[in-house]
């Protein structure tokens, strides 16, 4: 009788993958799925990653002699360093920030005979000549950490390819695809108001593709809603700074999402969204993406028409831009 387990002979097992979520948001990586950024977080798994490519690693920082050790979260007298690597030759301590801090002063309290500064502080030149001490943004450590993504070490190359996943998601480090811009058509007065009063924008969903990596909105706005609304013109003229990306499916879906990212302003954005409530279709396993976006600012004046970004006028038949592509466009 043939049983349901794969055979010890060479039965091929193709798991089913699925998409992860925690609260509304869609989780991209291992360290994604305990939560947002935070420094604790980061590095651990850039203290494990390190204990896995050590080598890479003590090259990268300036250490001297064959890695040793690797120690996280090490209790010292006047504080505690977020990672520690010991060599045949001496300790490196390094102290890692999410934030543009230098963290010098921190660093000298834990005796060690290098420090280095994993920070997007930005150094001054003599603060680079210091004796003993490397000062790196996490942009510099992307060279590295991009090579451990093709190691021949299936968990370094694992690990190395979801941290640096997780960076890019949070925004500590910038992908070489210049695209950073989400382009949508605006062309009805509900949408409008969500955009210029909630600061919200809605779309359906679409598994994978490139909006999670986008830092910006940019909507085009339609001849009917520029005929409604005497202050809007015809084209692409605002953008806003993506914030965040939530997935939404029924409209308690919004509201908690609204509650969680905008806290303060939450009740007045509910205010003006309310109208989708009443004429949108909500649930019936139609998942939408929620954009919560910065303030709208007018970068283009006069508007970039349609007609140069794309043949003919219908809708937008490309989504993703540069900034390049539409400064271009805008000169034309």
């Amino acid at each position: 009788m043939k049983s349901g387990l794969p055979s010890e002979l060479g039965d091929e097992v193709r798991p089913k993958c699925i998409e992860l979520m925690r609260g509304q948001s869609l989780v991209t990586s291992l360290v994604g799925a305990q939560g947002g950024l935070r420094e604790t977080r980061l590095t651990a798994f850039l203290g494990y990653l390190i204990a896995l490519a050590p080598e890479s690693f003590v090259n990268a920082f300036g250490f001297q002699g064959e890695p040793v050790t690797v120690s996280l979260e090490t209790q010292h007298v006047d504080g505690r360093s977020d990672i520690i690597v010991d060599t045949t030759k001496g300790r490196g301590v390094i102290e890692a920030k999410v934030t543009a801090t230098d963290a010098s002063a921190q660093a000298t309290r834990y005796d060690a005979k290098w420090h280095v500064l994993l920070t997007h502080y930005l150094a001054t030149r003599a603060q680079r000549k210091r004796a003993r001490f490397r000062y790196l943004t996490w942009q510099e450590l992307l060279p590295l950490l991009k090579r451990l993504t093709k190691a021949h070490d299936n968990k370094v190359k694992f690990v190395g390819s979801d941290l640096l996943r997780y960076l890019e998601e949070h925004g500590m480090v910038s992908h070489d695809d210049p695209l950073q811009i989400y382009a949508r058509e605006i062309n009805e007065p509900l949408t409008l108001t969500a955009f210029l009063k909630a600061h919200v924008y809605f779309c359906w969903y679409e598994k994978g593709g490139k909006l999670p990596r986008m830092s910006y909105f940019a909507p085009h706005f339609g001849q009917a809603i520029a005929n409604e609304h005497p202050g809007i013109r015809v084209g692409i003229s605002y953008v806003s700074r993506i914030l965040r990306v939530e997935v939404v499916e029924e409209w308690p879906d919004v509201i908690n999402a609204v509650r969680k990212v905008q806290k303060g302003r939450a009740n007045r954005s509910l205010r003006h969204l309310a109208p989708l409530q009443r004429n949108w279709k909500w649930g019936e396993a139609k998942r939408r993406s929620m954009l919560f976006l910065g303030e709208p600012r007018l970068v283009f004046n006069p508007p970039i028409p349609k007609s140069r970004l794309q043949g003919g006028h219908g809708w937008l038949s490309k989504r993703f831009y540069s900034f390049d592509d539409l400064f271009t466009a805008w000169k034309v």
